[in-house]
């Protein structure tokens, strides 16, 4: 076993856990949209309470959940407080209800022929209309003017006026999780003002940490350079009958597959390699062999069941990689083999980032190693050589320069999804081997979007007539020339294209520049994920949907072997 770094710590500070505001206020005229706002807040955990006197939150300070004020200021009227009073009241309940701690006032409103014609389609009538029989477009003038010291003090103030019900949730569900004090009238709007500051925006958003958190895992990576060699016994090594087995599932046997892919055709090494998923292994005969295993967590219950019943005990050399030492995987690798722990943080959204990175370059050492005890190569060290920029390349992606052109491709993408969620994903060389499936995979899991990975760039016409939208990635390996007509003969059946890559081919591009072969591969890798979080927010996904799909954490931990 081999010893690294502690997870890393962003920013210097330890990562922080998004937390909504205690207290809200949501007021409005009536037809603003407080019906629908008070559903998104309900379905964010906050119990509603709609408060007719101001004796209702005396009580604010003894309240510990998450909860929401709904202020009903026209029901003053049963409890004795005259007509021509009412203007004092509001603004009575507008002072008391800033007294809440951490409150944060929503104040939603409409233009009133709009205001007028939702009153008239619903049928229902404002009290002022009811009791005293005023027409509506009066009786919304006067509503407004009595709430107008709620609109001096809000945080967020949204027209409603032209906002679909769907972009009016979305628009404060992303403000209250951001905790961004905004005025606006389109959920456009709210994402263009985020992203212009992204950083600052998303700061706290853990999926957003761990996409950052890659910097620090190549970091620790290239700093334990001799360890990750000196851990593997050669003795063992050629012993073997020199069979690789790669076990894992998902993003772990997909990683562990890329670092294989990137040795062969990135620097030339080829090794007897075998891609079994964990469930299959009853069906492979390991004896003598090398078997390389991944899994985050260490104990997904088909490699659970594997060491179990004591398939792995045949293997010359069982490696674990695992982001938990004191799993099933991580105690099995200790004892009988060699455990490199991955050192990274702890992931909360279900869809693996950083340890995807690190399990690519971990596998990647390892299975270089393994190379270069067999067959006397010099594989290892050409690797990490080639690795020493990349966390100064990760970082230049991590700024705003950079952010902006990845927007500016992730909302082109999402337009040309916007009716069939589905599209294609495709590369030639290193790339199509090495990329395409987990950024298939990740295209689901962040952006609900479904990526065909097409291979080897084989596209001989439009494979479903619906799809209308394409990502292509550059791959190094491949001549400018070959992709260049790549490109253009995707373009001939699919009108939405963009590219990966260093090249301009007369499509909206988002840059990532020329470099070696490992380092390509993640940098691509990690400005997808970024690509997939825009598109998730441009589809009109919130934080938690996109971090904490329920269906997919059912599909992770739910195992058919559980």
């Amino acid at each position: 076993m081999i010893s690294g770094a502690s997870p890393p710590i962003m920013n210097g500070q330890p990562p922080i856990i998004m937390a909504l505001p205690r207290c809200i206020t949501l007021i409005g005229p009536s037809g603003s949209g407080i019906t629908t706002i008070a559903k998104e807040l309900e379905s964010l955990g906050y119990e509603l309470i709609q408060p007719a006197l101001l004796d209702t939150l005396k009580d604010d300070d003894k309240r510990a959940g998450l909860h929401a004020y709904i202020p009903k200021i026209w029901e003053a009227l049963d409890h004795g407080v005259p007509l021509d009073k009412l203007g004092e009241y509001a603004q009575d309940l507008c002072r008391e209800v800033q007294k809440c701690q951490g409150n944060i006032t929503i104040f939603l409103h409409s233009a009133i022929p709009m205001l007028t014609k939702r009153q008239e389609e619903s049928r229902l009538k404002t009290r002022l209309s009811q009791d005293y029989n005023l027409p509506h477009q009066q009786a919304l003038e006067i509503e407004q003017k009595m709430l107008k010291p709620f609109a001096d003090i809000a945080q967020i103030k949204l027209d409603t006026t032209n906002l679909s019900p769907l972009h009016a949730r979305r628009t404060i569900n992303l403000l209250l999780n951001l905790r961004i004090p905004f005025e606006t009238n389109s959920y456009e709007k709210v994402l263009d003002h985020v992203v212009s500051d992204f950083f600052r925006s998303f700061g706290d958003v853990p999926l957003l940490q761990e996409i950052q958190a890659q910097t620090d895992a190549a970091r620790d990576f290239l700093n334990t350079h001799r360890e990750y060699a000196d851990a593997i016994p050669a003795e063992k090594v050629k012993a073997s009958n020199k069979r690789i087995f790669l076990l894992g599932e998902g993003s772990s046997l997909s990683a562990l597959n890329s670092a294989a892919w990137l040795l062969h055709k990135g620097y030339g090494q080829l090794s007897n390699v075998y891609r079994i998923p964990s469930s299959d292994l009853r069906f492979s005969e390991i004896r003598d062999a090398i078997v390389f295993m991944c899994s985050n967590s260490g104990n997904s219950a088909e490699i659970k069941q594997n060491i179990e019943e004591g398939r792995l005990d045949a293997a010359k050399l069982v490696i674990g990689l695992t982001n938990h030492p004191d799993s099933a995987v991580g105690r099995y690798c200790s004892e009988r083999g060699v455990l490199f722990p991955m050192n990274v943080p702890v992931e909360k959204p279900i869809a693996a980032t950083v340890s995807v990175t690190k399990s690519i370059l971990i596998a990647m050492a390892t299975l270089a190693r393994i190379g270069d005890i067999l067959d006397n190569s010099k594989v290892y060290d050409q690797v990490f050589e080639d690795a020493a920029n990349l966390p100064g390349l990760l970082r230049d992606i991590f700024t705003q320069r950079r952010i902006n052109t990845i927007a500016y491709v992730a909302k082109f993408l999402a337009h040309g999804m916007a009716e069939s969620r589905h599209g294609y994903i495709t590369a030639a060389g290193l790339l199509s081997d090495c990329l395409l499936s987990e950024a298939s995979l990740k295209a689901k899991e962040l952006a609900r979007e479904h990526l065909e990975p097409i291979f080897n760039s084989l596209f001989h016409g439009p494979l479903n007539p619906d799809v209308g939208t394409a990502i292509y990635l550059e791959d190094s390996l491949v001549t400018t020339d070959a992709m260049k007509k790549h490109v253009e003969k995707l373009s001939l059946y699919i009108p939405t294209v963009a590219t990966v890559g260093a090249h301009d081919f007369g499509v909206p591009n988002l840059f990532v520049p020329q470099t070696t072969p490992v380092n390509t591969l993640i940098l691509q890798l990690v400005s997808l994920q970024l690509a997939y979080f825009l598109i998730g927010l441009e589809n009109g996904f919130s934080l938690e949907e996109i971090q904490y799909p329920i269906r997919l954490s059912k599909v992770v931990i739910e195992s058919p072997l559980g």
